[in-house]
């Protein structure tokens, strides 16, 4: 819309309403009861009961669940209305004739790579269909805006989600061995999500010129108009399937991923062996009287 390629669509009222009907009961009752947990886990903290490593690692999961929850609180479900977009000329005019390897909007996503599209045909593992262009966007990647923060409230849910697991450092377990495990595992978790964010930003503006366009305004701000035009007017390179953006950043990142789904899979499995010797106030609920006398 902002070039001028297509108008506005004319949606009305109904037809927002029509693609944002999510339950809106059934989204109440996941929020009490995630919220419910979440205070529950805060009165045994508040009355030193013990909180099982089982109930961290639910904690985290809900924790995200929040947050997809609040940003699918408008997401369509059930579309039986389509909204047509038609553009004002040809593909060629709105891509500016660019090669493309998937579909000729390729270039919208500027920073990649995708799973289904880049890393699986890297490692010749099974793809999508062959055929081009394609139909369908793979859903394998977080929404992709360039120049937004979405990347960045997904950092924080990570963390965050990582960082629940090291609450358990000094928690009850049947053996000293378990609890350096967990310590080392939990520990992992946080340091490869710490690390992956690390590398995922650096290869990120590698892609998108940052780095240079950040040293430009530091030391020769003259050229920084010239250096944004020329990245406006960059046609992108058409790359095979099996080609990388960045190499390395698959060859840092694919190690950490193996490490962490190792630290990840033990924290679930343990999450389970511990309840073999849960000490005893495990199963002594929060007196809720002691907060409020009234109750």
């Amino acid at each position: 819309m902002s070039t001028g390629h297509i108008d506005a669509p004319s949606a009305t009222s109904d037809d927002i309403r029509d693609r944002s009907k999510q339950d809106s009961l059934a989204k109440l009752i996941t929020g009490f009861q995630i919220g419910f947990l979440v205070v529950q886990l805060i009165g045994r903290a508040a009355q030193d009961l013990t909180i099982t490593v089982l109930e961290l690692n639910t904690l985290g999961i809900v924790v995200c669940s929040l947050m997809t929850s609040y940003t699918w609180l408008r997401k369509p479900v059930d579309v039986f209305r389509p909204i047509p977009i038609i553009p004002r000329g040809s593909i060629d005019d709105i891509t500016g004739s660019r090669p493309w390897t998937n579909t000729p909007l390729d270039f919208v996503d500027e920073n990649g790579p995708g799973w289904a599209m880049n890393i699986q045909p890297f490692m010749h593992m099974p793809v999508i269909p062959p055929e081009r262009p394609i139909t369908r966007i793979p859903n394998d990647r977080f929404p992709m805006n360039a120049y937004g923060n979405q990347e960045y409230l997904l950092c924080l849910a990570t963390i965050i989600f990582s960082a629940v697991h090291v609450a358990g450092w000094n928690y009850s377990f049947p053996s000293r061995t378990e609890q350096m495990l967990w310590r080392i595992s939990s520990m992992i978790l946080f340091g490869i999500t710490v690390a992956f964010w690390v590398l995922e930003t650096i290869a990120s503006w590698t892609r998108l010129g940052r780095w240079k366009l950040l040293y430009l305004m530091m030391f020769h701000h003259d050229q920084v108009d010239a250096f944004k035009q020329a990245r406006s007017d960059k046609i992108p390179e058409v790359k095979q399937p099996t080609q990388l953006p960045l190499p390395w950043e698959f060859c840092t990142i694919l190690p950490l991923a193996l490490l962490y789904g190792l630290a990840r899979g033990f924290l679930i499995v343990e999450g389970f062996l511990e309840l073999r010797y849960a000490p005893a106030d495990a199963f002594v609920t929060v007196d809720w009287c002691g907060f409020w006398p009234h109750v």
